[in-house]
Parts: structure tokens; C-alpha cells; sequence
């Protein structure tokens, strides 16, 4: 009878484990195997409500496949004055589990998202790509967007550089890397006409492979091996900062896990020793901990690599403890990685009883604070990190059902203002109980202390349609371009509603109203014309700025605006186009 209980105690812990349901869950680093993708997790039956709010989606970047990355967290934004670059993968439901049905497109817009360059987004390659890493160049005199990641070739997975002629014209020549028959390359410009490739050969213990490809004779110059003996699995990053200095590292997959890197100061003639940034069994705020392969690395302005990665309990357990991001610079903290978010100041995690006992599965690949992208602010003067952030269940009963239920996620960021010593607390930006916001790409470019460029994945259904969570998927997946305050996590710019010219400048009353935190505000504009949108408090002091004599187009126009900085009370919005001024009323009850 003993060794019954005995026995009985121990499934127990096993289920536990495996389910998350009063113990911690052995993450598995599941990717793409073949044609397919595969998950363990349950099959969930979705109810979506089809109320979606998709503000914000850049036009033509709309389908269901929502597995971005396979380690390396991409670059998917470029900006530079008003325009923007967004690029994505996508497919149509029925092959949203097929690997190889995807394929890579990206968008421009030359008004800041108010109108996008074409209405089918821009296809790369009819053959299919994947993982598109942005690498924006002037290429033969055009600015063009240069991209990297992974092509299949009848069926198999080759790293490629794919290079269209001009900007907008969709006529990519994609070469394929010269050696390794592995997939995903990796990249950054190292110089006006290259850019310098990581990629990782195939086998159970291969190479990583780097060489500089030239975007004027599409060809790649000598490769070089830096890393031999990498486990399957491994993950690989790369990262430049245009003046010589190149990085390369990899996530070593078999335990004990680590983060390594190799740098170059001549532009990747020739590499450094190995250097180690993260090694399973650090202890951080007093638990073992293990570095996970969604991670960033990019260069600061003075030319010090930056690298950003997400944590689990040593080995590679998901508990409350464990779930971290944290951050490493070689001349920062001695050297030694510095955290920015842990279950100590991130509120879904401050209870760690409720979140152990509440936290249901997370999406495949991720962790708790998953996915950083870094980037600093124009001047230099901050740097930013941001990251989707699951969200305990509140919704599910009604929902979505099923043993493979899933958390859903939002968009949150940080900032330091001392090369990432300290950082700022977690500022949520989406704030949507009831929407998936997952895998966010901040633009390296174009940001100021005050204002970030970033694009996200939108669904209403949390997991992954992409690894079998469903037969068919029911919830579309859309890509968000948004600009955000890091400090009060408000929305700034203005969409474009409808290309309709009105007959004069109005401004409509903000809905809903009263409101909490966000509403919106809609106005109407008869020419091309430079609006401000400025939001005041009752004794007329100002509170925000939603627009700041920017210009727009003919048409009708929306605004975002979220007061979850503010105290409940009376507000006033003032629209300034030209001569034309009006002001209206909004009510905030928190």
C-alpha cells in the first residue's frame, strides 16, 4: 500500500510538471521539423468573437501563420523621417501548419502608415521565405530593403540574401548562402554595399558559418567558420555597427546552456576569441537561472555590443522564479548580464502563488518575458528594450476552452538611460485582456526619447495556429505598425480611416466617453494639411501631445489615445490645422 501512494505522490508530480497545475513546466525548445511544425500541447477549441479592434494593421500584412522566429528575434521595421518599412510571413488558413506554404512579404509607407504604398503587400520570393531580417541599403543608388532569413528549395530549408531593385518595385534576385546546408541567415550592413552573414549549417553537430555578401554584384565573398561542434538546435545572432565592429554568437542548446559570441573589429576579416555572456546556473535575485534562445543583440552608439535574452529556472523549467529578461553589455556591471524584469517588478507575476496556480500554457518558443528587441533612441541618450509579457487568464471560460488553453500576451517597454545599467519599470502598451500580442520588432532607427516606431502580431487567439493547435485556424493574424511614449505608453500618430474628401476640418467626440484607459478621436481634414492634436487637464495644463504639426493627407483621421498615466477626471482635446481650431470634452473614470 505504501508503494502505491508512493507511486500515485509521484505521477501526481510528474502531471504537474508537465501541465503547469502546481509545479513548474519543462519548456521544450520546439521548432520546425521538416514540412511541419510540431507541439506537444493539447488541441484548444478557439471562440473568437470577431470583434477585433485592428487598428493600426499595415494594409496587405494580414494571414494566419504566427511562429516568427526560431530563435534570432527579428528586425521586421525600418524608419527614417515618415517612411516605414514593415516586413512579415504569412500564409492563408489551410497551410498555416505547412512550413513551407509560407511566405515573406514587406510594406512602405511614405506618410508614416497613413497610406501604404501598394494594397497587396510585396512578395519575396514565389518558391517561399521565412524568418525576413530587415537590412535597409542604397543599393545602385536606391534605397531598397535588403533582406535576410530562410528560403526552401524544394522542400529544403537554405539561409538566403534577398535584395529588391528599388523600393516597391518587387524584383528580389535571392542567392542562396555558398556552404552549410542548414537554414536562417542572419545579417546586418558591415558597409554602404554589404552585409555581413551568420548562418548555421545542418547536422547534429555542425558549423556557424560567416562571410559579407555585396548587394551591387549579389555575391558572396570568402565564408569562414566561426564555431564548430554547435549542438542541434543552437540558435544564431549577428549584429554590426556599420564602422567595423561585427558580433556573432549562437545559444548553445544542450545543458549546461550558455550565450557565446565572437567579435570582429575590421568589419569580419577576422574574429576574436570566444567570449561567454550567459551560463546556465547564474544566480539572478537568488535563482538559478538559464539563459532561452529568443534574444537581440545590437550595437550601442558607442560601438558596445548590446544583447537582450529571456530566462527559465535552470533547466529550462518555466516557473515565476525563473522567468527573466535580462541584459548584457561586456562594459556594463562588470561585465556581468544586469536584469531588467523579473517576477519582482512585473505585476502579472507579483503574486507568484497566483501565477504559478493561474498561468496556463505559454505559446511555443516563448517565456513569460519573451522575444526583446533593443534600440536606442537617435540622440543615443536612451535605450529601449520591448518585449510581449504574458497575461494570467482572466477570460478563458469564455473564450476559449480545451487542455491546451493558452495566456494571452501583451506589448510592454522599458528604457535606461545609462547603457542598460538600470532600467525603467514595465510600461504595458497594448493593455488588451482578451487580444495575443506577440513577438514585437522596435525600429533601430528613427526613435526619439519619447517616441518608438514598433510592429507586433494581432490575433484573438492566444498559442500557435502554426503548431497544431487547431485543424483549421479560425483567427486571422495581423500585423500592427504603431508609434508609442515609452514614458506614458500613449499612442502617437494618426491613422487613416477613409481617403474621402469631407467638405471642411471637423472634430468628432471622442469614443467611448467617459473612458478607460484608451479611447479614441476621430477628425476630418478637406486638403493636405500640418494638424496638431494636444490633450489638456481642467486647469489648462498640458498632458499630451497625440500630434505635433504633423502632416496628413485629405481624408478622415483617427487617433489612439491612452490615459492610463492620467487621474480619472475632465479633459480637453484641441485640433490646430492652419487657421481652423476646435475643442472638445472627454471624461476619464478610472
Amino acid at each position: 500500500m505504501k508503494r502505491l501512494i508512493l507511486f500515485v505522490v509521484a505521477v501526481t508530480f510528474i502531471a504537474a510538471m508537465s501541465y503547469n497545475v502546481g509545479g513548474p513546466k519543462r519548456l521544450s525548445d520546439a521548432k520546425e521539423t521538416g514540412n511541419n511544425v510540431i507541439e506537444s500541447k493539447a488541441p484548444s477549441t478557439y471562440k473568437p468573437s470577431g470583434l477585433v479592434d485592428t487598428l493600426g494593421s499595415v494594409q496587405g500584412m494580414g494571414g494566419y501563420y504566427d511562429y516568427v522566429t526560431n530563435g534570432n528575434n527579428l528586425h521586421r521595421i525600418w524608419i527614417s523621417g515618415d517612411t516605414v518599412i514593415v516586413t512579415g510571413d504569412q500564409t492563408d488558413s489551410v497551410n498555416a501548419q505547412l512550413s513551407t506554404a509560407r511566405r515573406s512579404f514587406y510594406q512602405y509607407s511614405f506618410n508614416n502608415g497613413g497610406i501604404w504604398g501598394t494594397g497587396d503587400a510585396i512578395l519575396v520570393n514565389p518558391d517561399g521565405n521565412a524568418y525576413p531580417d530587415l537590412h535597409p541599403m542604397i543599393v545602385n543608388g536606391s534605397r531598397t530593403p535588403v533582406l535576410t532569413g530562410r528560403q526552401f528549395v524544394a522542400g529544403a530549408r537554405r539561409g538566403y540574401t534577398g535584395v529588391d531593385v528599388q523600393l516597391g518595385a518587387g524584383s528580389f534576385t535571392s542567392t542562396l548562402v555558398p556552404t552549410g546546408a542548414g537554414s536562417d541567415n542572419f545579417g546586418w550592413p558591415v558597409s554602404a554595399t554589404e552585409v555581413a552573414c551568420a548562418w548555421l549549417g545542418g547536422g547534429t553537430a555542425d558549423s556557424i558559418y560567416f562571410a559579407k555578401y555585396n548587394t551591387s554584384t549579389n555575391t558572396y565573398g570568402p565564408v569562414s567558420v566561426l564555431f564548430t561542434g554547435v549542438p542541434a538546435n543552437a540558435r544564431q545572432y549577428c549584429a554590426s555597427n556599420g564602422s567595423g565592429k561585427v558580433a556573432v554568437g549562437y545559444w548553445f542548446a544542450t545543458a549546461p546552456t550558455k550565450l557565446v559570441y565572437k567579435e570582429s573589429t575590421d568589419g569580419g576579416s577576422s574574429f576574436g576569441s570566444e567570449q561567454t555572456a550567459f551560463s546556465e546556473g547564474t544566480i539572478v535575485n537568488g535563482t538559478p537561472v538559464a539563459p532561452w534562445f529568443n534574444a537581440d543583440m545590437i550595437y550601442s552608439p558607442t560601438g558596445n555590443l548590446c544583447w537582450a535574452f529571456g530566462t527559465l529556472l535552470t533547466g529550462n523549467f518555466g516557473t515565476a522564479g525563473g522567468y527573466k529578461l535580462m541584459f548584457y553589455n561586456p562594459t556594463i556591471n562588470g561585465g556581468t548580464a544586469v536584469k531588467v524584469v523579473d517576477h519582482a517588478n512585473y505585476l502579472p507575476m507579483a503574486d507568484t502563488n497566483v501565477f504559478n496556480n493561474s498561468l496556463r500554457n505559454i505559446q511555443v518558443g516563448m517565456t513569460a518575458m519573451s522575444h526583446p528587441s533593443l534600440a536606442y533612441s537617435s540622440d543615443g541618450s536612451r535605450l529601449f528594450v520591448v518585449y510581449s509579457g504574458v497575461q494570467l487568464d482572466t477570460v478563458n471560460s469564455t473564450s476559449y476552452s480545451g487542455d491546451g488553453s493558452y495566456n494571452y500576451s501583451d506589448i510592454y517597454v522599458q528604457y535606461s538611460d545609462d547603457n542598460g545599467a538600470t532600467w525603467s519599470s514595465p510600461r504595458n502598451l497594448t493593455n488588451t485582456a482578451a487580444l495575443d500580442e506577440i513577438y514585437p520588432s522596435v525600429s533601430v532607427t528613427g526613435n526619439t526619447p519619447t517616441a518608438i516606431s514598433i510592429t507586433y502580431q494581432l490575433s484573438e487567439c492566444p498559442g500557435s495556429t502554426s503548431f497544431t493547435n487547431t485543424t483549421t485556424p479560425t483567427c486571422p493574424v495581423w500585423q500592427i505598425y504603431r508609434k508609442y511614449n515609452p514614458e506614458t505608453g500613449g499612442i502617437i500618430g494618426i491613422s487613416n480611416i477613409s481617403n474621402e474628401v469631407p467638405n471642411g476640418f471637423s472634430l468628432k467626440q471622442n469614443y467611448p466617453n467617459p473612458f478607460n484607459p484608451n479611447t479614441k478621436i476621430r477628425f476630418s481634414v478637406p486638403k493636405a494639411s500640418n494638424v496638431s492634436l494636444l490633450v489638456y487637464d481642467v486647469t489648462g495644463k498640458l498632458v499630451a501631445t497625440l500630434a505635433n504639426n504633423q502632416a496628413v493627407t485629405a481624408g478622415v483621421k483617427e487617433v489612439e489615445f491612452s490615459a492610463s498615466n492620467l487621474a480619472s477626471g475632465i479633459y480637453f482635446y484641441t485640433l490646430k490645422a492652419g487657421e481652423f481650431t476646435e475643442t472638445k470634452k472627454m471624461i476619464l473614470v478610472k
